[in-house]
């Protein structure tokens, strides 16, 4: 028996076979990581001519990658010290070598090259800099009042290196206690960060992903505990304190903080509909709330919609019953609304189509009269329940240079090496999945 295993990027599709009993997980991660090593070697658009074109490379990384189907090394820093990206230095070489291959392998033993498995020995830069973004991802699910119902933010750094030499960073974190569930980069020491929160690694060369991690809810009854010193107070997390805060969650909880307040109120008739949505941002967060968009599942049976906004723009797409409503910038002086008229179909036509097709499905040629008993007590009962119609409203936002969780960068330190680097470190807020119920 074979199993088959596929990704889907653009117009490119990642194809693995197994033939006996395997991990998925591991097949679908080395998809993954295939994806991104090439990405790293031929840009961001991976295309069809592009892999035509250097299809000698692509054989080289892949021998690399696997050995007997299995994977071995999918790190794209190491990749490019056994298999050069085709870049313009590479391409003269192989002309003055005269390799008709077109792919440049380095004949050193690997293990000299790469002492570890994600950074080269020999990586030299003239400017020193590290660079930190750390970006939060908030997911909650609220009433028509603005209750939280349920939340978690979701949070990843990434790391932009290029620092020469083997340096030996650490990494000390604010708040670490909240940090619930984490997966780290294979350079990150475990044991270290288990046991004084640090994360202590040697980094890889280039951009790459340092860690995810999952908030876990702060709650009362940690502050009647001993904090440690790496424990930063999150001003807006203690205005959000329920008994004390705006609405939501439940007692001695705090709620995810959000930078948005969304009002929804829908109204569904047997022929005509309204809906009225109030979105604005909450003064707790400083900073611009920026690429904020709205989208409006609408009922089945709407016929059409006729969207205004008072700011922004606001779109019907007849196909997928959806109301799209983008807001560039805030006024400061009023709160943006969106008001949509609908136009519902009949719901006295829709049950006798719905009658017609049942009768037509379930009463055969001799009209028996089982068939005729069970159709009537069944359109009784639909007669008897009447579902209310909602539609949901799904945010999405970016808010730079603010945290929500509290999760913050304290220290960065680079050892084992004499320069001083360049540091920085950005925040960003952006949306997960958000949705408000009507």
């Amino acid at each position: 028996k074979i199993t088959r295993f596929f990704q889907s990027h653009g117009e490119i599709t990642y194809i693995a076979t197994c033939n006996s009993e395997t991990q998925p997980l591991m097949v679908v991660e080395f998809l993954t990581q295939l994806h991104e090593v090439l990405k790293s070697y031929f840009g961001n658009a991976i295309t069809e001519a592009i892999l035509q074109e250097h299809h000698l490379t692509l054989y080289q990384l892949l021998d690399e990658m696997l050995d007997s189907g299995i994977p071995v090394n999918t790190h794209p820093g190491g990749l490019h010290v056994l298999v050069p990206p085709p870049n313009l230095a590479n391409r003269l070489h192989n002309a003055v070598l005269g390799t008709a291959s077109g792919v440049l392998v380095s004949d050193q033993d690997p293990t000299k090259l790469l002492p570890l498995p994600w950074r080269a020995s020999n990586i030299k830069y003239t400017s020193n800099e590290v660079y930190l973004d750390v970006i939060e991802h908030v997911d909650a699910t609220l009433d028509p009042e603005g209750k939280l119902l349920t939340s978690a933010i979701y949070g990843k750094i990434e790391v932009n290196c290029r620092l020469s030499g083997m340096p030996d960073i650490s990494l000390s974190l604010s708040n670490s206690h909240l940090i619930e569930d984490y997966s780290f980069h294979p350079s990150v020491r475990l044991a270290r960060f288990a046991s004084d929160r640090v994360v202590s690694f040697v980094p890889a060369d280039g951009k790459f992903t340092l860690m995810n991690y999952k908030i876990r809810p702060e709650s009362k009854e940690d502050k009647n505990q001993w904090q440690p010193k790496y424990i930063k107070q999150n001003p807006w997390m203690q205005s959000q304190t329920m008994g004390g805060g705006p609405g939501g969650g439940p007692e001695g909880s705090i709620s995810v903080p959000m930078p948005l307040y969304i009002r929804p109120q829908s109204s569904f008739g047997p022929t005509q509909g309204r809906i009225s949505i109030v979105c604005g941002t909450k003064p707790a967060f400083e900073k611009p709330v920026e690429g904020v968009s709205l989208q409006v599942a609408l009922p089945s049976r709407v016929l059409s919609a006729d969207p205004s906004a008072t700011h922004g723009g606001a779109t019907f797409d007849d196909a997928s019953k959806t109301i799209n409503w983008s807001i560039d910038k805030f006024p400061a002086d009023k709160t943006p609304c969106l008001t949509v008229v609908l136009t519902m179909g009949s719901e006295q036509e829709s049950n006798s189509s719905d009658k017609n097709k049942n009768d037509e499905n379930n009463i055969d040629g001799s009209q028996s009269a089982l068939a005729l008993a069970n159709q009537s007590k069944l359109q009784t009962e639909r007669r008897k329940i009447k579902l209310q119609e909602t539609c949901n409203v799904t945010a999405q936002f970016s808010v730079a240079g603010v945290g929500v969780s509290g999760v913050k960068v304290e220290t960065l330190q680079v050892r084992n090496e004499k320069y001083k680097p360049t540091q920085g470190v950005r925040y960003h807020t952006r949306n997960g999945r958000i949705v408000v119920r009507t």
